[in-house]
C-alpha cells in the first residue's frame, strides 16, 4: 500500500484562503501605486526638459507597478487553485476512510484495489500541490523584489526632485507615497509568506 506524505487538506485550504486575501488587499494597493505612477508621468510631463532625468524613472515605475498588480492576480489564481486541490485531497481522504471502515466489515479485494488508486491519485495530487506551492513562494519572492525597487525609485525620485522648483514639493509628495505604498504591500507579501511557511513547517 502506498503512503502519501501531504499538508493537511484543511490547513491547506485555510492557508490558500488567507495568501489570497493578503493578496487581494496588496493588490488594490498596488492598484493606488499605479495611479501614483500615473500622477507621476503627468508632472514629468508638464515639467518638460526640466525634469527630463525624471522621465526614464515615471516610466519604470508605472511599468513596475503595472507588473506588480499582474503578479498579484496571478498569485491570487494559484491561491484558488491549491484550495481548489486542498478541498479534492479532503475528499479523497473521506473515501478512503469509507473504504477501509467498508473493508473491515466486509474483506473484498476489489476495495484494496480501489484504496490503491486513490492513493497513486492523492500521490500526483500532492506533488502538483507542492509545485504550486513553491510557484506561489517564487512569486510572492518576485512582488517582493519589484518593492525594494520601487523605494529604490523613491530615493531617485527625491534626488531629480532637487533639480526643479515649483515641481520639487510634489515630487517629494510622491515619492513619500511610492514609499508608504511600497512598504504595505512588502508587508502584505510577508503576511503571505508567513502563512506558507506555517504550513510546510506544520
Amino acid at each position: 500500500m502506498l503512503m502519501v506524505k501531504e499538508y493537511s487538506p484543511v490547513k491547506s485550504a485555510v492557508t490558500a484562503s488567507q495568501v489570497a486575501g493578503e493578496l487581494y488587499r496588496a493588490s488594490l494597493i498596488a492598484r493606488q501605486l499605479s495611479l501614483a505612477a500615473k500622477n507621476s508621468q503627468a508632472v514629468v510631463h508638464r515639467a518638460g526638459s526640466r525634469v527630463a532625468g525624471l522621465k526614464v524613472i515615471s516610466e519604470y515605475f508605472a511599468d513596475l507597478a503595472l507588473k506588480t498588480i499582474k503578479l498579484a492576480e496571478d498569485i491570487n489564481t494559484i491561491s484558488l487553485d491549491i484550495s481548489q486541490m486542498a478541498v479534492e485531497r479532503w475528499r479523497l481522504n473521506t473515501l478512503i476512510g469509507h473504504l477501509f471502515d467498508s473493508q473491515e466489515k466486509n474483506a473484498n479485494d476489489n476495495v484494496e484495489q480501489i484504496v490503491h488508486d486513490i492513493q497513486t491519485h492523492q500521490l500526483e495530487l500532492n506533488n502538483r500541490f507542492n509545485i504550486e506551492i513553491r510557484k506561489l513562494e517564487s512569486q510572492l519572492e518576485e512582488i517582493q523584489q519589484y518593492m525594494q525597487a520601487s523605494r529604490v525609485i523613491a530615493v531617485s525620485f527625491r534626488l531629480e526632485a532637487t533639480q526643479t522648483d515649483e515641481y520639487q514639493g510634489i515630487l517629494d509628495d510622491m515619492a513619500d507615497n511610492i514609499d508608504v505604498f511600497s512598504e504595505k504591500i512588502k508587508q502584505h507579501v510577508i503576511g503571505a509568506k508567513n502563512y506558507i511557511d506555517r504550513l510546510l513547517q506544520s
